[in-house]
């Protein structure tokens, strides 16, 4: 069962990173980060070092997929997870 209080706290501290980042209006939390355009590959490795520092967690190498990354609910569920909330 997810937290939900703890699932929007993700949220909002990807969306201010994402802000601080690409410098422009972040899509919505089900938007597909790659086929906007608003993530490529090098950005999505930039993610998962943000979120390991940030949350304090360890994301395994399976964990990286392009699904698990292809929005920021997803991206909140892989915190999620690592904080074993998921």
């Amino acid at each position: 069962m997810k937290d939900t209080n703890a699932m929007e706290q993700y949220k909002a501290e990807i969306r201010t990173f994402f802000q601080e980042k690409r410098k422009h209006t972040v899509p919505d939390d089900d938007t597909d980060l790659f086929e906007s355009g608003f993530v490529d590959s090098l950005f999505a490795i930039e993610i998962v070092v943000f979120l390991e520092k940030t949350f304090k967690i360890k994301i395994k190498n399976k964990e990286i997929t392009k699904d698990n990354f292809r929005n920021i609910n997803e991206i909140a569920a892989v915190v999620a997870r690592g904080k074993g909330i998921a």
